[in-house]
């Protein structure tokens, strides 16, 4: 009797040490991500300043982007120091990070 359960302890304590360290590891290896939103920022390489652009896990650089809503005004995103800066015909805007929502660049409902 006294075997079993110290058997059936040691199998209980195992089976939480196992299930509680791979659910950490799961989660240190595995960050969740936004499919939907878009993270603009500035990075600098040796080329100069470049614009970085996450989608989920896509990421792409680039000097310049220009984008344009659906029947709407057209902005300029450029790579300015540390900083990136929307330009549009009305306004400029300049952050360390920019995020979006994917839907309303592209204009979907």
């Amino acid at each position: 009797m006294f075997h079993s359960k110290v058997t059936f302890y040691m199998v209980l304590i195992l089976t939480g040490l196992i299930v509680f360290s791979s659910s950490e590891n799961n989660q240190a290896a595995k960050p969740q991500v936004d499919p939907s939103q878009v993270i603009l920022r500035a990075i600098e390489t040796p080329d100069g300043p470049q614009l970085e652009i996450r989608i989920g896990h896509l990421v792409c650089k680039t000097d310049q982007l220009t984008f344009q809503r659906k029947e709407g005004r057209e902005f300029s995103v450029q790579p300015v120091g540390n900083k990136v800066h929307v330009i549009s015909d009305r306004q400029r805007i300049a952050a360390q990070q920019m995020e979006y929502s994917l839907p309303w660049l592209t204009g979907a409902r």
